[in-house]
């Protein structure tokens, strides 16, 4: 069996390229999961799984099979779904199309090389993390991921202020284009064929550090720059981890852990009602919106509601120690989870749980002096010594 997965352009038949056309006229049997009534004759509408079993069930038959896919493609198509789970002894190929995004992009005027590309179509998720950190962000919506609900969860994130441009049944008789700021868009329903592009002129630079004089400041202490990127550092935070913050403080560290985790989230709680309220004026104040922020004590039951943890930072515990690691891994037994002390007993207290839970234990001392001036003459003056102790999941 031949089968060619081919893109099939955003919906016109004139965005359709002559390969395709040529390919439609030699191809045995055309299969699409999606609309292509009154441009296409006599094609099977199925779904990626039946499409699947439908390859699977005829491969030994001399066929040419053409299975159509929306857009191009390389870009977020069923062509990766094939490729992956078609049998291996049928002789596949890709024909590209014209995607959405390079559609939509002409039609707004807009270069898409420095453009963020996006799918929550089918995917779920959040667009919140990399509207933070992309000044440009093209979205596939669909699903659960409806235009309304990114809108809405745009406002909620206090990104209402971006520029929104929403492109429905792209290059139909009934195309329509629609600008505007997220909260002025939130109330309106949008037809579940569109695109999007979110632009935002504050959007921060998650390769930029972020140093003291970068946070407000309160009473309570705030992890040194140092430490925050040791400890980031340890924990290899990775762009699409769910990180916790526990004992959030000042929210110095928590921002730091969101610029790392800068497709996802972190959810972080602290138990003082002024580092709490410091905290949330960090978060605005430096644009990391990828932070959900609880007030209370860990583990509290609103933790609950919280999504398994690959990451966890524990900066105060509260002499909650075990109870805090008890519940993470309840949530995922092979999370990472990173403890920073400065006390005997808290030093003791993480090594001998650690072992307790048959974790594999790493440690570093973090010592750190600064210069300060006095008089004419510079000296160093060092911070409290700071213990990172690390556990982990053994390798099974």
């Amino acid at each position: 069996m031949n089968v060619i997965v081919a893109g099939a352009g955003p919906g016109a038949e004139y965005l359709m390229t002559e390969q395709l056309k040529e390919t439609l006229k030699a191809a045995d049997v055309v299969i699409s999961s999606v609309h292509f009534d009154g441009i296409i004759e006599g094609y099977l509408r199925l779904g990626i799984n039946d499409t699947l079993r439908y390859i699977q069930e005829h491969k030994g038959e001399k066929k040419n099979v053409l299975v159509l896919a929306s857009g191009d493609t390389g870009f977020y198509s069923i062509a990766q779904t094939i490729a992956g789970k078609a049998p291996k002894d049928i002789n596949l190929k890709f024909l590209c199309g014209i995607s959405s995004m390079q559609y939509f992009s002409a039609v707004m005027g807009m270069s898409y090389a420095d453009m963020k590309l996006v799918s929550l179509h089918g995917r779920g998720g959040s667009i919140v993390p990399h509207v933070c950190y992309n000044k440009k962000v093209f979205s596939l919506t669909g699903g659960d991921s409806k235009v309304e609900n990114i809108l809405m969860d745009l406002e909620a994130a206090g990104l209402g202020d971006v520029k929104v441009s929403i492109g429905e049944r792209l290059s139909m008789r009934d195309q329509k284009i629609t600008v505007g700021q997220a909260s002025q868009l939130v109330n309106h329903k949008f037809n579940p064929l569109a695109v999007m592009i979110i632009e935002n002129e504050n959007a921060k630079n998650v390769k930029k550090p972020l140093r003291d004089a970068d946070f407000v400041r309160g009473k309570a202490p705030m992890t040194k720059e140092a430490v925050r990127e040791l400890s980031a550092f340890e924990l290899q935070i990775m762009p699409e981890d769910i990180v916790y913050d526990i004992g959030a403080g000042t929210g110095a560290m928590t921002c730091v852990l969101a610029l790392r985790a800068s497709e996802s989230f972190v959810y972080a709680i602290e138990k003082d009602a002024e580092a709490f309220q410091v905290a949330k004026n960090n978060i605005e104040k430096l644009g990391t919106k990828n932070i959900k922020l609880i007030f209370g004590r860990a583990p509290s039951p609103e933790m609950e509601k919280f999504p398994a943890p690959d990451k966890v930072f524990i900066g105060g515990s509260s002499g909650n120690l075990r109870e805090i690691v008890e519940f993470i891994l309840r949530k995922n037994h092979k999370v990472e989870i990173l403890v920073t002390a400065v006390t005997m007993e808290t030093i003791s207290e993480a090594f001998e749980l650690f072992k307790e839970m048959n974790m594999e234990i790493s440690s570093r001392l973090v010592s750190v002096s600064d210069t300060h001036k006095l008089g004419r003459y510079h000296l160093m003056k060092a911070e409290n010594p700071v213990y990172l102790i690390k556990g982990r999941a053994r390798e099974e």
